[in-house]
């Protein structure tokens, strides 16, 4: 099949850096394989991990209804509560319950799982409720587990919120809940050893990212590459704009090609969930200043092999155009390999499995 851009998953580094992670946790790995996992393909990374993960976990029911249609049928998780628990109990999926008033919706035989609000402070009952919840959720369904989930696994707040949970475990304990337990996502399941419990959630160390905070002791494999085919090769003369606006012009007759990939692709965007801070602000000027100035290298380019070709003129909504002059063997259907975000690379770009695990 002819493609003008797509992105690779190596399905073998998928695997081997799940492994990487089960021997270090030492316990049952939750495989997170959800926002279309981390960007890889929700199906794809879902039967790449099926067959040795303990479960499966999304945040939608959307996420499990796919995976379902696709015909994967590994326990799934859903972390985040449902407004349908009869619909999520019928794909035979696992409910989270966060609060007191959503164990009156469950189904009878559902396997619900209990969110204890540690310090996240955006899911779960409070920690006094942890145990009428518990016993409410075992009168009408099954309870399958307790967890919470960390702010800042590897910062000073990891250490209190672990401290509090395993109080309430603890304490669960004593009146008879005996239930698996779990806490550690992918920076917890590094920094905080004692949080590994009975299973860990991990997302960002399966597809071979260090977690904010800390880093993994081990070398994973990158399972991500996104590809684009040149679609123009020209030659413009001194003085020629680029792009909208005209805010570039060549220096001298330059080299340019043009590949069909944009913002609308994904292409350079940046996440936005930083909070809007005067520093945060500050932070961001300083670093475009730095990049206009020529005193930081600007990311805004792609890659032939080794070599880096620079963006030229303002990235388009399905099309950028970049600077090949000293690259001189591109032409038209050489490929290059486009850096990006990869939780921001649009899924509908088709995502081709590679490696035969």
């Amino acid at each position: 099949m002819d493609r003008s851009t797509w992105v690779e998953i190596d399905v073998s580094a998928l695997k081997h850096n799940f492994s990487l992670v089960s021997e270090h946790a030492g316990v049952p790995v939750c495989a997170v394989v959800k926002a279309n996992a981390y960007g890889h393909g929700l199906v794809i990374a879902a039967r790449a991990f099926a067959r040795e993960a303990i479960m499966l976990a999304v945040t939608r029911i959307e996420e499990a209804r796919a995976l379902r249609e696709a015909g994967v049928d590994a326990r799934i998780l859903i972390l985040a509560p449902v407004s349908d628990p009869q619909e999520a109990h019928n794909l035979g999926c696992e409910i989270s319950i966060g609060s007191l008033y959503q164990i009156a919706g469950l189904p009878p035989g559902a396997r619900a799982h209990l969110i204890v609000d540690t310090g996240m402070g955006r899911l779960g009952v409070k920690p006094d409720e942890a145990a009428a919840a518990a016993q409410g959720i075992a009168a009408r369904a099954t309870l399958s587990s307790i967890w919470t989930h960390f702010a800042d696994a590897a910062g000073p707040s990891g250490k209190l919120q672990l401290k509090l949970f395993s109080g309430i475990t603890s304490s669960l304990r004593t009146v008879g809940i005996t239930v698996p337990v779990h806490a550690s996502n992918s920076a917890a399941t590094l920094a905080l050893p004692d949080a590994r419990f009975d299973m860990v959630r991990v997302g960002t160390l399966l597809y071979g990212q260090d977690p904010p905070g800390v880093h993994a002791p081990w070398t994973p494999r990158d399972p991500f590459a996104w590809y684009a085919r040149v679609i123009a090769v020209r030659t413009i003369p001194s003085g020629t704009p680029v792009g909208y606006g005209s805010e570039w012009r060549a220096k001298r007759p330059t080299r340019v090609a043009t590949l069909p990939v944009g913002y609308v692709d994904g292409f350079m965007l940046e996440p936005t969930a930083r909070t809007e801070s005067v520093r945060e602000s500050a932070r961001a000027a300083a670093r475009v200043a730095a990049r206009a100035t020529g005193v930081r290298e600007s990311p805004r380019a792609v890659y032939f092999g080794d070599k880096r070709a620079p963006v030229v003129g303002r990235i388009g909504m399905q099309l950028v155009t970049v600077d090949v002059d000293e690259i001189p063997d591109v032409m038209e259907g050489t490929v290059a390999r486009i850096p990006a975000r990869r939780l921001l690379v649009d899924p509908v770009i088709e995502r081709v499995m590679i490696g035969d695990g």
